[in-house]
């Protein structure tokens, strides 16, 4: 997909660049513009599949650009970015035919998510436009699946007339849903679904292939009677689809009665496919039946990631490998859990973790992927794709060169210690036995290999926190102060001045 980006602000427009050919290396950045007059000529130039412009900009302004672009015939997707909230402009870009509207900051997932859209739509409009001409009943609902064609009168009229179809019959949409075994599965899928739509009666289907989206859909209609035929795609049906593997799947359902519902519908079955997570993939979900299953409250584990913080503190690996499992048993049981609750969870428990690794700057965690790993969450479908997130929590512990588990230096494990639970008022003592060691022989050991006392560490290290909140929020000077572990405002205002020379208002004023 070929893409200019017009935006007047350079480390936006190269940011966006960066990130789009990161998201995909099909996406190809033909050009750039600093304004819409700039972007005029090069769109005209490039004739690009997709715009990403900018509202604000000097001299022209993006939507005026596309007006323009409009006006001149010049035809192509656009995504519009604007730091306005302002219902005018999403109005406007809406009369412009603008495909997607973000506002900033450009999330990762948002703009993913419109790119993966708009790449869809051109695709489902470059095959209708080919398969119109060999007038195919697939490729007039591949249009419709991807909201490249409107279901109107002539539509309606051509499915009657052409295919025997009637827009306004029973129909069903069936999403099957492989994940990342969609490559390997899908032809043997695809043969299994064949085999059991043999001699099939009381309707018509057609099969579509949707890779982006690890999917196949099954587009019934012409159905004589409703319940006997989801109960046949029940009962008969998904047996057969069990044969092709073990591996988990996940079937959604939804009915409608006019083809205008088809995406709709699909977008409404797609939206509880997650309930696989909980229910498993034994039957198909039912659309909007199984959005009313019985749940009990969820309450999060907090002792559990105390447990997994505690020990990536500490160099407990062993302690810090069963808190994950445990974790996951207590997620994955016979309860019936929300899964939008279940997700919220476990964003929870890897931010925290994730939070505190870089706490403690361990090397791995710069490595991760955080947003990534985020999305991969709250994308998850099935169990499998849940539980393949949380090995990612492992990297997090370091492996050194003939480490054993708890391994790590005292003085070390004391400071992860103290990052973690500064806040909290730690003292000597409570660390001392956080890492079974005693207090005295702590003291000593730090005071040896890093010259310092204990207090005197722990003191600087509160005091560096209080800097950086007293320059980058606007916090009182009590809060911060109980933020970086002082209960008492006057108590933590002159260790401030002992230590810096300045009080903190001083310093504020000084630094900002």
């Amino acid at each position: 997909m070929k893409i200019v980006i017009v935006e007047d602000e350079p480390r936006i427009r190269e940011g966006l660049a960066k990130i789009i050919r990161k998201i995909s290396s099909d996406y190809d950045i033909v050009g750039e513009a600093e304004d819409g007059l700039e972007g005029i000529r090069i769109i005209t130039e490039k004739v690009p599949d997709l715009v990403i412009t900018d509202v604000r900009m000097p001299d022209l302004d993006g939507l005026e650009m596309l007006y323009q672009l409009g006006e001149s015939a010049v035809k192509v997707k656009a995504i519009v970015l604007s730091a306005y909230s302002e219902f005018s402009y999403a109005c406007q870009a809406i009369k412009l035919g603008v495909s997607e509207y973000l506002l900033k900051p450009i999330k990762v997932g948002d703009l993913t998510r419109s790119l993966k859209n708009i790449e869809d739509q051109i695709t489902a409009e470059r095959l209708s436009r080919r398969q119109e001409k060999e007038l195919s009943l697939e490729g007039v609902l591949y249009s419709i699946i991807l909201g490249g064609t409107v279901v109107d009168a002539d539509l309606r009229s051509t499915l009657s007339r052409d295919y025997r179809v009637d827009a306004e019959s029973h129909c069903a949409l069936l999403t099957l849903y492989l994940g990342s075994g969609y490559e390997l599965d899908v032809m043997r899928i695809i043969t299994r679904i064949k085999i059991a739509m043999t001699n099939v009666s009381g309707f018509e289907y057609r099969v579509f292939e949707l890779p982006r989206l690890s999917r196949l859909m099954l587009v019934a209609f012409n159905i004589a009677d409703v319940e006997s035929t989801r109960n046949w795609f029940d009962v008969y049906f998904m047996p057969r689809i069990k044969e092709a593997g073990p591996k988990e799947r996940c079937v959604g359902w939804g009915c409608f009665r006019d083809f205008a519902e088809l995406k709709s519908v699909m977008q409404q079955v797609d939206s509880c496919l997650d309930w696989n997570i909980v229910l498993g993939g034994e039957a198909m979900l039912v659309w909007p039946d199984v959005n009313r299953t019985p749940v009990v409250p969820l309450s999060y584990p907090i002792m559990i990631e105390s447990q997994v913080r505690s020990a990536l503190c500490t160099f407990e690996r062993d302690r810090y490998e069963s808190g994950i499992r445990e974790f996951m048993r207590y997620m994955h049981t016979d309860k019936v859990y929300s899964p939008k609750e279940i997700k919220n969870a476990f964003i929870r428990f890897f931010w925290s973790v994730f939070n505190t690794a870089r706490e403690i700057e361990y090397e791995k965690y710069e490595a991760l992927e955080q947003q990534d790993i985020l999305e991969r969450i709250t994308f998850a479908v099935t169990w499998t794709e849940l539980e393949g997130t949380a090995s990612i929590l492992f990297q997090l512990f370091p492996r050194k060169e003939g480490a054993t588990p708890g391994d790590g230096s005292v003085v070390r494990r004391a400071k992860n210690v103290v990052q973690e639970f500064y806040s909290q008022g730690i003292s000597l003592n409570e660390v001392a036995l956080k890492i079974s060691v005693t207090s005295e022989y702590l003291s000593a050991q730090f005071h040896r290999e890093t010259g310092t006392t204990f207090s005197t560490f722990i003191r600087d290290y509160r005091i560096q926190k209080a800097k950086e909140l007293l320059i980058g929020t606007n916090l009182k000077l009590y809060s911060i102060g109980e933020q970086v572990g002082y209960g008492d405002s006057k108590y933590f205002c002159r260790v401030f001045k002992e230590v810096t020379g300045l009080s903190p208002s001083e310093y504020r004023k000084a630094n900002r």
